[in-house]
């Protein structure tokens, strides 16, 4: 009787680790096909984004030298979204009004009778960028890097230049427009910059104190010539 007893405790104690190791088993399943599974989802994500970057750039080769955005407002923000630099893009005689590019990496980028217009550009780095005729009407260049940029026949009225680098900008004498444009803080700027820029219509720091003071009529309002 007390073996029959012994072995049925025997028996219980060996369920119990059975039913231990099935749960175990279990977790470990779980946690594997899990893994497995942010694995296929991370790998998934980044093939989407590659296959993304891939049509964006297929948008934009595809419209060089045309006119008008043929969908390269899109693709550039998917670009920018994406991380990707811009450097040496071409996109001359782009129609890219209000485009989003705040921060974009756009150094040496060909840029020329490119529309900007209300376009976002804070930040960007533009280094050597090509924005002769370009269109800046409106846009926001606050920040922006224009080192080495050429200005030549660009339209910068009502622009945002505020904190903007222009160490060795070239063809700055020969800016289109930049009649209300604020070059408030504007860094590294050539000699003889801001004494055109004031003589252009644009408004400096001092005569923006004076605007604020009630002192000078200041508007941002501006007619396109």
């Amino acid at each position: 009787m007390w073996e029959l007893s012994q072995w049925i405790g025997d028996a219980l104690q060996l369920s119990k680790f059975a039913e231990l190791a099935i749960i175990i088993f279990g977790a470990y399943q779980f946690y594997k096909g899990r893994k497995e599974r942010n694995e296929a989802d991370a790998a998934a994500a980044e093939r989407a984004r590659i296959d993304s970057n891939y049509q964006a750039w297929q948008v934009i080769n595809s419209a060089q030298g045309k006119g008008g955005s043929g969908g390269r407002i899109e693709a550039l923000g998917d670009l920018l979204r994406n991380g990707v630099s811009l450097n040496g893009i071409r996109l001359d005689d782009a129609w890219l009004e209000e485009v989003q590019l705040p921060r974009a990496r756009m150094v040496r980028s060909s840029l020329r009778g490119t529309n900007f217009t209300r376009a976002n550009l804070a930040g960007a780095n533009l280094e050597g960028a090509d924005l002769t005729d370009a269109d800046l009407l409106a846009a926001d260049l606050t920040g922006a890097n224009l080192r080495g940029a050429t200005l030549v026949g660009a339209r910068l009225s009502a622009s945002t230049l505020d904190g903007a680098d222009l160490r060795e900008v070239v063809g700055w004498q020969d800016v289109r427009s930049m009649g209300h444009a604020s070059v408030v803080g504007v860094r590294n700027a050539p000699p003889g910059f801001l004494q055109l820029a004031r003589g252009m219509g644009a408004v400096d720091a001092e005569m923006k104190a004076a605007a604020e003071d009630g002192t000078l009529e200041y508007s941002q309002h501006f007619r396109a010539i």
